[in-house]
């Protein structure tokens, strides 16, 4: 309010002060301009109203550059504040912008330390009062949930761990929704690998044999193919059951945990069978296959095979042949740990 009345109360008070300073005197002041022969013969009173309108005029350009400082101080701060949010926003959806460069030291100070951290929102967060931020907490919430969403609404990334989710909760609400990520390169060997994982689960036999060869398998998806076929959902070869094994670097204690739990799954012969070949192609498995002859008391067979093995190795099947040459009777799995 002040400055709104200030410019007209000083054009007022300037005419009435020299009206004033006029009826007083009608004196006249001469001033001569600098290096020149001019020279002026002016009223006292008109003088004392051109230094007052002087003085106000400066006074004017002061106020007007402290409101524009201020005006553009405010704008910067706005301009930085959608900069710092956005900037948030990245953070939660791992989206990288380089763009976003704040100006303001306050800000830049408070950002430079958010880009130090990632941003792991609180499920089911109410108490953020920015509306945006707040959906993006909820649309968190509905991922984390297991919901499906879309991702292009909120401008998240496909390297975003977000996108990630949100494909794998589509492909556990229908085991389908993963078939066309299975042969498309441009998908991440994590959502592949999730899709194949799912389709081995659901799928029928005949889906199952029609992608099986679409994808590399690891350890996971090795031992997802095995249970399935224990449970004679689809056929394997004992080949094919070695090649997956040692491809994908079984350990000793991954054979002795596969072999574990197929007791009881897989008829006596066809148990021998694929251990043995698996024995005979990788020595990770010779432990598995001691325990197969062991398990179905097939001594003089687990004798032979032992003897082609060094004293000090395989000292828990030596144990177990002494203890039967005793007369003692142990189950087998105490000596397969």
């Amino acid at each position: 309010m002040f400055y709104k009345y200030y410019p007209l109360t000083i054009l007022i008070l300037g005419a009435l002060l020299g009206l004033y300073v006029y009826n007083l005197t009608n004196a006249t002041f001469e001033y001569a301009l600098p290096f020149s022969s001019l020279a002026y013969d002016i009223p006292v009173a008109l003088w004392i109203v051109i230094i007052v309108y002087t003085f106000f005029f400066i006074t004017i350009i002061f106020i007007f550059s402290d409101r524009m400082g201020q005006f553009l101080s405010n704008k910067a701060i706005k301009s930085d504040k959608k900069i710092f949010i956005q900037k948030i926003k990245n953070k939660i959806i791992e989206r990288k912008d380089e763009n976003l460069v704040l100006k303001t030291s306050l800000f830049k100070e408070i950002g430079d330390i958010i880009d130090q951290f990632d941003i792991s929102p609180k499920l089911d967060s109410t108490g953020c009062q920015n509306a945006d931020i707040k959906k993006l907490l909820a649309m968190y919430s509905n991922l984390k949930n297991g919901e499906e969403i879309d991702v292009y609404k909120f401008n998240i990334p496909k390297t975003s761990p977000l996108f990630t989710l949100n494909v794998k909760n589509s492909i556990t609400k229908n085991y389908k929704n993963g078939l066309p990520i299975i042969k498309n390169k441009n998908y991440i060997y994590e959502l592949k690998k999730f899709a194949f994982i799912a389709l081995i689960k659901n799928a029928p036999s005949k889906e199952i044999e029609r992608y099986k060869d679409q994808i590399s398998y690891d350890r996971e998806i090795a031992l997802e193919l095995l249970n399935v076929f224990m449970d004679g959902k689809i056929d394997l070869s004992t080949q094919e059951i070695s090649d997956m094994c040692k491809n994908t670097k079984f350990t000793k204690d991954d054979y002795l945990n596969l072999v574990k739990s197929t007791k009881g799954r897989l008829d006596p012969n066809t148990w021998i069978k694929i251990f043995e070949y698996l024995a005979d192609n990788d020595e990770n498995a010779e432990n598995a296959y001691f325990y197969v002859l062991l398990e179905l008391e097939m001594l003089e067979r687990a004798k032979e095979r032992l003897r082609a093995q060094p004293a000090y190795e395989f000292l828990n099947v030596r144990a177990y042949l002494d203890l039967k040459v005793a007369g003692k009777s142990y189950p087998t799995d105490l000596f397969f740990k």
